[in-house]
């Protein structure tokens, strides 16, 4: 299914299209059109080629250059934080990217890999890889077009294969994965309890490490801490709530806030507009 959400003149323009096997958006940027993300996180692992800008972004307490004709990866839930650098005056810029979930992916390249690269490395989110770059485009090029699912799959699953082995040929050493993997976990703990209470303690013994030591190696590698992860992942599921029409004092116990109030300071704290406005917005 395809669809458009409609925007004004000298806003992004979003297409999106759902699969049963991922999702597709490309964004549309006017002329000159500069974009900021602070702290920003997918719930599904992201790959993205762009064209007619650049973009500086951070993540893992280092610094990238995104450039056109490279392919960015951002595995689910992976904090960073992006800003247009350059944006064609005349032309513009648009995004490609495909969306999906870390067990469809999964899936994908044990069903058509040889077992050798079993998934994707993150640890080297920006590949200057002009062939991959061309195959991101073209593979959304064919899943907007009407070609038969034996291509689309094909053509997906083909460039999966190539981007796993890719990034595993710039793999950093195994100290620095098995650090993430401790790191993973409590992200997959807070992610599959965001509406329980979650503390400090928990996550340290998930992770087998002093709390403060956690605090200060997850904050260094995700650029925020536990908690200020949670608090954002709860909000961005309050704000799918509130997309479906469900009332605030429900979305609160949903998400896991004590009540309604303090879904409210969260919210603004991290959207910058009450639940309420944001809804309005909706509606506009």
């Amino acid at each position: 299914m395809k669809m458009v959400v409609p925007n004004c003149s000298n806003a992004p323009q979003v297409f999106k299209i759902d699969d049963k096997l991922c999702s597709f958006v490309r964004r549309v940027l006017p002329g000159g059109h500069l974009l900021e993300m602070n702290n920003a996180f997918h719930d599904e692992v992201v790959i993205l080629a762009f064209r007619g800008s650049s973009w500086l972004s951070n993540q893992d307490g280092r610094t990238y250059h995104e450039t056109p004709g490279s392919v960015v990866l951002r595995d689910a839930g992976q904090v960073f934080s992006t800003k247009t650098i350059h944006c064609d005056e005349v032309n513009g810029s648009d995004c490609h990217e495909i969306h999906i979930s870390q067990e469809g992916l999964q899936n994908i390249l044990n069903a058509h890999g040889d077992g050798e690269y079993g998934t994707f490395d993150f640890s080297n989110p920006v590949l200057n890889h002009e062939d991959l770059h061309r195959r991101v485009i073209h593979t959304l090029s064919v899943f907007e077009s009407r070609e038969c699912a034996l291509m689309k799959s094909t053509c997906l699953a083909m460039l999966f294969r190539d981007i796993a082995e890719v990034t595993h040929k710039k793999a950093t050493n195994e100290n620095k994965r098995r650090s993430n993997r401790r790191h993973r976990d409590v992200v997959e703990y807070m992610r599959e309890n965001y509406d329980s209470e979650i503390t400090l303690q928990s996550l340290s013994e998930l992770a087998n490490v002093n709390q403060f030591v956690l605090i200060r190696q997850f904050r260094d590698e995700y650029g925020v801490t536990p908690h200020q992860y949670l608090r954002t992942y709860r909000v961005n599921k309050a704000m799918k709530f509130i997309k479906q029409g469900l009332k605030l004092a429900d979305v609160a116990q949903l998400c896991g806030f004590f009540d309604q109030s303090h879904l409210n300071r969260q919210f603004k704290r991290t959207v910058g507009v009450s639940p309420g406005k944001f809804f309005a917005r909706i509606l506009e």
